[in-house]
């Protein structure tokens, strides 16, 4: 393959991947591993488009600022997807499965405390968004990560959460899985 063709091939590389770079940054979808996804694609953006800048240009110097610019790249990619991971929440061991099967609430403890999340699907472009979380405002005064919650599914949209005495009742969209009803106290006595 000639120079002029492998340096095409790299400019549609970057063309498709920059808008799969953007698109994993703003995550309208709720992606499980979304610090995955966005890392791995801006490496890829960056290696892509150092790879085509040196192919591109034969002086020296914008080769060498290709290259550097590039492995920038790389690295805040590795950097990002490594704090990704590290920082993502560790399941606790409860869930509980919607009617249809289709969604699952998972008890995880988060960074500040206990977490309730609502995921759909495996694999990596799975899905999960925050449906109750422990903030330290219990209304008996515990302290955060005390706080144990009891959570259902109440039909296929919603989903309610208990804790200390307080049921919060969520409605979420079952595609991108947005909560159009933040948890909103059910019961009014000390919520």
């Amino acid at each position: 393959m000639s120079r002029g063709r492998v340096i095409v091939v790299l400019a549609v590389i970057v063309a498709i991947l920059v808008p799969v770079c953007v698109l994993t940054w703003w995550d309208p979808f709720n992606l499980r591993y979304q610090g995955f996804l966005a890392a791995a694609s801006t490496g890829l953006v960056a290696v892509a488009a150092a790879a085509a800048a040196v192919l591109a240009w034969r002086r020296r110097s914008i080769r060498i600022t290709a290259v550097a610019l590039g492995s920038v790249g790389v690295l805040f990619a590795a950097g990002t997807a490594w704090l990704s991971a590290e920082f993502s929440p560790r399941p606790d061991g409860d869930r509980v499965a919607s009617p249809d099967g289709r969604h699952e609430l998972v008890s995880v403890r988060g960074v500040m405390g206990p977490e309730v999340r609502l995921r759909r699907d495996r694999g990596l472009l799975s899905q999960e968004t925050v449906v109750w979380y422990d903030d330290g405002s219990s209304p008996n005064g515990l302290d955060s990560g005390t706080v144990v919650p009891t959570f259902r599914f109440v039909d296929a949209h919603s989903v309610e959460v208990t804790a200390d005495g307080c049921s919060h009742r969520s409605t979420f969209n079952t595609r991108t899985l947005l909560l159009t009803d933040r948890a909103r106290p059910f019961r009014t006595s000390n919520c």
